[in-house]
């Protein structure tokens, strides 16, 4: 079967969104003139998404408005695309060094979670990856030469499903949310912290001086996100780390 062995993504506008939600017509343009080629109901092809996702998990969406106002270099160009399972999105011609820790091993016997160990993980993790940065090898020239002026660095976790199975909290629920979005943000904000440690050392990538505001201003915006977790849902001690690391970033 042709194509089976790839994955499939929709990129969607937040204007897409709004027609759908107010049931309005959606226009397709040709890429190269932006000529209209098809109208069509947008809450039709929603739900064409919809049910082809349910039938066969094709196909995954990206939110195109909402990646981009997150993108820290966006003075370089916009962000267009992702790798094939979307943990990716950044400049054109660019790949990552991508790595994860799994979240089970920071649980104690307990049940609490070892914040002090899971943070220095994230910091050695994100020293190794800038280490491997130049280490590695690429498929042209060109993304070498991206990879080595933005660095881009990937650090994730694994085992969020079981973490909250064996803590007995659901899946679906406000406080697993709340759960995983502390984690994240407990990580992510370590990972820029030790960046800019990096970069007060060795100097900060090349393509730093040119995206210098929209990037202060991304991580702005994740500081807020990380103060807007519900406290009553998540140990206390993994969002005050959350909170410290992006006041540190």
């Amino acid at each position: 079967v042709a194509g089976q062995n790839s994955n499939n993504s929709v990129r969607v506008s937040d204007k897409f969104m709004h027609a759908v939600e107010k049931n309005e017509k959606w226009e397709t343009t040709a890429r190269t003139t932006g000529e209209v080629i098809n109208t069509y109901q947008a809450k039709e092809l929603w739900d064409k998404v919809a049910e082809a996702a349910w039938a066969c998990a094709d196909p995954g969406l990206q939110y195109d408005t909402t990646i981009n106002d997150w993108h820290t270099c966006p003075n370089t160009d916009r962000i267009n695309a992702s790798n094939p399972c979307s943990e990716y999105m950044f400049l054109d011609n660019t790949a990552c060094n991508l790595s994860s820790v799994n979240l089970v091993k920071f649980l104690r016997a307990d049940g609490s979670f070892d914040v002090e160990s899971y943070t220095k993980a994230c910091r050695t993790f994100v020293i190794a990856q800038e280490i491997l940065v130049d280490l590695s090898s690429y498929p042209t020239e060109e993304i070498a030469k991206n990879s080595h002026d933005y660095r881009p660095l990937g650090l994730g976790y694994a085992n969020l499903g079981t973490l909250l199975m064996l803590k007995g909290i659901p899946y679906d629920s406000d406080q697993g949310r709340a759960w995983a979005g502390a984690l994240t943000a407990l990580m992510c904000g370590t990972a820029y912290a030790v960046s800019a440690e990096e970069a007060s050392t060795l100097g900060a990538f090349a393509g730093f001086a040119a995206n210098r505001e929209p990037m202060l201003k991304v991580i702005a915006k994740h500081r807020d996100a990380a103060n807007s977790i519900d406290a009553s849902k998540v140990p206390a001690e993994i969002l005050v780390a959350a909170k410290r690391s992006w006041d540190q970033a």
